[in-house]
This record gives structure tokens, sequence and C-alpha cells, in this order.
């Protein structure tokens, strides 16, 4: 099925949900499918299955279909979210297979306050699966951060206190304290919406920029692989963490459409 740009409308303005799903799904599951098995052909020891990543495709294109305003662009906008969704899988199973994971101290066991607590409830499963995740997670988390922010979420994820951290970054565990409590306020909300964050990236280059950073890339490999300056990606970067930051502070609860509603 090529594109459709009349039920592309339909999907957009139509205001029963289920009946705009059921449309969208019907009019492009074998398109969305063919682009996800293709890419998952190749690669061993997937997590989820085709059909899995295709269900969340549909799920997310419905929960942000306001972000499309030109109906004829929906059908490349839904195979970028299937696109994206299938290469954070290749990822994940890669990294299982060639390392095992790192065992870290998952962000169930990090202490964090009252107020910010139920942010944290979905990240808090026990089962494997879902350690895996978070500790895969974690380490996206630790490339956001830089300097004393980044020692302290390292030092707490190997288990000390925060008296122990001050005798490390200093200056006291009360200014230590302080940080920890202003990193969780925007890192979790993050953490709860780092895919759609990713997917209503503009730019495609800045999607692919960040996608490689925060698979922990050197530098000089993406720099090969994109084609554009040293300086062009750091900015990027810089610029990137800067937007979601502002975005998780300002609305914690709703980070994806507070960051849409900035770039209108």
């Amino acid at each position: 099925m090529e594109n459709n740009v009349l039920i592309n409308r339909q999907f957009l303005e139509i205001n029963d949900e289920n009946k705009a799903c059921d449309l969208l799904f019907n009019t492009y599951h074998d398109r969305v499918f063919a682009k996800v098995n293709g890419m998952m052909r190749d690669h061993i020891d997937p997590a989820v299955e085709a059909a899995d990543i295709v269900q969340e495709t549909f799920i997310k294109a419905l929960k942000n279909r306001h972000q499309v305003r030109e109906p004829e662009k929906l059908l490349g906008w839904l195979l970028t979210i299937a696109t994206n969704l299938t290469r954070n899988e290749i990822r994940d199973a890669e990294r299982r297979r060639q390392t095992g994971y790192t065992p870290l101290e998952s962000l169930e066991n990090l202490s964090i306050s009252e107020a910010e607590a139920h942010y944290a409830t979905s990240l808090s499963e026990t089962d494997a699966q879902q350690a895996e995740a978070n500790i895969y997670l974690l380490s996206q988390l630790l490339c956001l951060l830089q300097g004393k922010d980044r020692k302290v979420l390292e030092l707490k994820l190997a288990g000390a206190e925060i008296a122990e951290i001050a005798e490390t970054v200093g200056p006291t565990a009360e200014a230590v304290q302080k940080r920890w409590e202003r990193l969780l306020e925007w890192l979790i909300p993050i953490a709860l919406n780092l895919e759609e964050l990713m997917d209503c990236l503009p730019e495609e280059n800045d999607r692919k920029i960040m996608e490689r950073h925060l698979d922990e890339q050197p530098l000089s490999e993406i720099v090969k692989a994109i084609g554009i300056s040293r300086s062009t990606i750091q900015k990027t970067v810089k610029r990137v963490i800067a937007q979601w930051k502002k975005a998780a502070q300002d609305n914690p609860t709703d980070p994806v459409s507070e960051m849409m509603n900035n770039e209108r």
C-alpha cells in the first residue's frame, strides 16, 4: 500500500481513537511489517518479535498523531517510528549478545523523594528482562550528564551513600543531596519517555546523532558515519540535551508534549 493521503487525513482528523487506529492499521500494517521484518531478519536474539514492534509502532502513531501537520508525510513518519523502534531492539539484542550487560544497580534501588516516586513506578519491575532494560537505560542516562552530575550518578549506581559521594565530589553531603534531587527531577521524566523524545526530534540528523551518542559511540565514529563536523555534533548533543531537560522540568508528567509545543 502506497501513501494514501485521503486516509492519512481521515486518521489525523477523526475524533474516535479506536476508529483512527483501525483505519491506520488496516491501511499500512503490511507496509510497516515488511519494513520491520526486513530489518530484523539478519539479527539474532531479539527480545521481541517483529509483530510486537509493529503493534508498538501503531500505538505510538496514535498517541502522537498531532505531530503530523502534512497528511502526505504520514507514511514516512510512521515508517520512521518503526525504524527507530527496530533499531533500538537490534542494539539491545546485540548488546545482550556481546556483553551480557555489566551488572549495575537498577533504577528501582535509587533513593528518591516521595514527590518523585510515582515517576519511577514503571521502572521498578524486578523481572530479569526489565532489569536488563534498566541497565541499558542507565547507560543512556549517563550520556546525558557531564562533570559532577555524571560522577554523582556513577557513584550512586555503585552503591555509594550521599556522605561518601560528598567526599569525592564535595563540598558537603547537603549539597550533594540537593544536586541528586535536582538530577532526578529531570532524569526520571526523560527515562520514562526517552524513545518518544527521540522520535519527536524534528531533524533527521539530530535523531541520528543522539542515537549514536546514547549508544556511547566515539565522536570520531559519529563524524565518519554522518559526515558532519565534530563541532556541529557537539553543539547538537548539547542543544538536544538542554531541550529535553527543559521539557522535563517544565512538564515532568508529559515532557514529550512540552517539547513539541516548544518546537512550534
